[in-house]
């Protein structure tokens, strides 16, 4: 968790670790949005690089400058994960060009020709000898298979498509992701209309303050009002799915959010005299 990484790091403000707490939900949220593409990284690694780019984000950050915090967290979280995805890379920076040349050179071929190209004109297309086009493309091959979700099948009884490495390579890890994914969906739609277009614009589409503020035609103020109470509902959310403890519904507005995330709390039990 960020408080760990923080935990690390020796006086370590109040507003930087404020500032991370905060933002947990965010870290998470592109950490398994990132895993679902990217299944050659452990789901846990992908969550690790994550938190360390928020604590990194909320130490540096200079509110002086104009830029909100969100979108500077959400670029500093978004390069550690790209890191941690190099570092895992099966492949490497060096093949990976490689193998887009190949891929580029294959296509030139195919358009050209409207046939499937040989060996010996994807290795002159290319500029590669014909054993490095031969390696690549085994590379390549099991590169997709790794890591990609272009390989479906669909079902014979109409299901539907299932990814081959999330049903055969990695089925723990699939499932994992696959369930916080599906949480921090309904978690992010359980919250109010005005809140959840805050969320999804400035987190999600990278969108500055000012102009959600402009599209739902409030003040910027309000829009990081809305930023913060939204972020704290989903950190409330979120510790109560994983620790299995039962959410804060004191208020209507949270008794209504939370219902939305995990259904109508259970009425009291009332003994009947006998």
């Amino acid at each position: 968790m960020s408080s760990t990484v923080l935990a690390a790091v020796s006086d370590v403000p109040l507003s930087a670790e404020r500032l991370a707490r905060e933002n947990l939900p965010l870290a998470k949220y592109l950490a398994v949005e990132k895993a679902r593409t990217a299944l050659h990284v452990d789901l846990d690694d992908l969550l690790s690089a994550a938190y360390l780019g928020l604590a990194v984000a909320s130490l540096e950050y200079d509110p002086s400058r104009g830029v909100p915090f969100g979108a500077y967290a959400r670029t500093k979280i978004t390069w550690a994960i790209l890191s941690e995805m190099r570092a895992a890379d099966p492949a490497g920076e060096r093949s990976r060009d490689k193998i887009e040349r190949v891929r580029v050179a294959t296509e030139l071929v195919r358009v050209r020709t409207g046939r499937t190209a040989t060996l010996a004109e994807v290795a002159a297309e290319s500029g590669l000898d014909a054993e490095t086009v031969t390696r690549m493309q085994l590379l390549d091959e099991m590169v997709r298979t790794a890591t990609s979700f272009e390989a479906r099948f669909e079902g014979d009884d109409g299901r539907q498509a299932v990814d081959l490495t999330d049903s055969v390579i990695l089925p723990e890890h699939a499932a994992e992701q696959a369930e916080t994914q599906r949480m921090l969906e309904r978690i992010v739609a359980a919250l109010p209309d005005q809140m959840r277009q805050v969320i999804r614009g400035v987190y999600l589409e990278e969108r500055m303050v000012k102009d959600v503020a402009l599209d739902l035609d409030v003040s910027h103020a309000y829009v990081s009002k809305l930023r913060r109470i939204g972020l704290t509902l989903m950190r409330e959310a979120l510790d109560a799915w994983e620790n299995g403890t039962e959410p804060d519904r004191s208020t209507k507005a949270k008794a209504a959010f939370f219902d939305g995330v995990f259904g109508a709390a259970a009425a009291p039990v009332v003994a009947v005299p006998a």
